[in-house]
């Protein structure tokens, strides 16, 4: 017997199920599609990017395509001049483009390494077509590393996936980068601590970032700074403006701090930290990593030494990873070129146990406690006793000592 008889032959409902269970798969597929769109990036994420096109006389060159792809995902983007030349493409996330202009009977100009920022709205100068065959191309070539906006007003500072990798960071705190901005303070005063400021950046945990430990050109440490990670903002109003979630370094493609002079697509400030996280590209990348400090390697300090102290266990654990490429189905023709979807996962564990202060009190030896006061006593304690609290050999406490002290003798409770 065939298959198709078997089914047939099925009791119940047979081929009919199967046909509602297709129909059942082909509808929610289809609301998958309809209602999944791709995340629209604010202003203050994307960037711009504009120019007029030109031949070698200087008059404009209209309904020229100008084609702009990102090296990285190889995404393209194109566009046609308008009569005056112009063109302007908005919405392109940060990286490093290829820009090429082609027109009919001019050679096509490209220009590579293009980089973008977070909100850049740059205008390519020197756009010129020869005139020529279409197959003849003059390339230009730009450097990623060193560019200096000067379309703009703002006063900001960016730093890329390479500057954040290398720059050395205390602990696990993208926002620890706030301490070699122009124009920083740490808000500790005169001891020019951190950690006096309220956070430290070796132990990593809520509420206690760089955020609210310094000020920005004078500016009011807690409240007057966005602390802003793909858009999203950090810092809880309504807690003196804390930071409320930690960005991480490995997982960070660029950070830009704006000081003043941006528009007024930036709803926050006066002073704009934001940090645009990684993203897959074409190829596959990925880390694994391990950042260990322990204290077992540390010395000991003359005051701790002179305390009789002893090294303290400390140990910050940070094992992690990140992988990113694009989505490939298997058995299937679907992204076949890399340029449609792509995917980018990073976790990272913490395990940390950061040393404790050295606290000092006095605490009660077991005569005390059975009431043993007594000047004889007193005297046989050691000398470091009389000499941290002299009051304690100076007379037995009176009977009507408070609870819990004894002359400048306070015992906790």
């Amino acid at each position: 017997m065939s298959i198709s008889s078997l089914r047939n032959c099925a009791p119940g409902r047979g081929a009919g199920s199967s046909l509602r269970f297709s129909n059942w798969l082909f509808v929610i597929f289809a609301v998958l599609v309809v209602f999944h769109t791709r995340p629209s990036y604010g202003q203050q994420l994307t960037a711009a990017l504009s120019g007029t096109a030109f031949d070698a006389t200087g008059a404009v060159i209209p309904n020229a395509t100008v084609t702009i792809k990102n090296e990285a995902s190889g995404d393209t983007r194109q566009t046609v001049t308008n009569t005056d030349g112009y063109f302007n493409v908005s919405a392109l996330r940060p990286g490093s483009y290829t820009v090429t202009i082609a027109a009919q009977g001019f050679s096509s100009w490209e220009q590579r390494g293009v980089a973008l920022n977070q909100g850049d709205n740059r205008t390519l100068p020197n756009i010129s077509l020869q005139i020529g065959q279409s197959a003849q191309q003059v390339d230009v070539v730009s450097s990623a590393e060193s560019v200096a906006p000067v379309d703009t007003g703002e006063v900001s500072t960016t730093l890329n996936t390479r500057m954040i990798s290398e720059l050395s960071l205390q602990g696990r705190d993208a926002g620890e980068l706030l301490k070699i901005m122009p124009g920083m303070a740490i808000a500790g005063g005169l001891n020019n601590s951190s950690s006096n400021a309220g956070f430290s950046g070796r132990t990593v945990s809520t509420n206690t970032g760089p955020v609210g430990s310094y000020s920005a050109n004078g500016t009011q440490p807690n409240g007057a700074m966005a602390f802003m990670l793909d858009g999203a903002n950090l810092v809880d109003p309504g807690n003196q403006g804390t930071q409320i979630a930690n960005i991480n370094q490995d997982m960070t493609a660029e950070v830009k701090v704006l000081m003043s002079g941006y528009d007024a697509a930036y709803a926050k400030g006066p002073v704009v930290f934001q940090a645009y996280s990684k993203s897959g590209g074409a190829s596959f990348h990925g880390e694994g990593y391990l950042y260990a400090r322990n204290g077992v390697f540390n010395s000991l300090d003359a005051f701790q030494k002179s305390q009789g102290a002893t090294r303290p266990d400390e140990y910050q654990y940070y094992p992690g990873g990140n992988i990113g490429g694009p989505v490939i189905i298997p058995k299937t023709h679907f992204n076949r070129n890399r340029d449609k979807l792509f995917f980018w996962f990073g976790y990272e564990y913490m395990r940390q146990q950061p040393a404790g202060s050295l606290w000092q009190t006095f605490v009660p030896t077991p005569e005390m406690r059975q009431g043993n006061f007594t000047p004889a006593y007193l005297n046989s304690l050691p000398a470091v006793v009389a000499q941290k609290y002299p009051a304690i050999t100076a007379a037995p406490c009176p009977a009507t000592a408070a609870q819990g002290s004894c002359g400048s003798l306070v015992f906790p409770t």
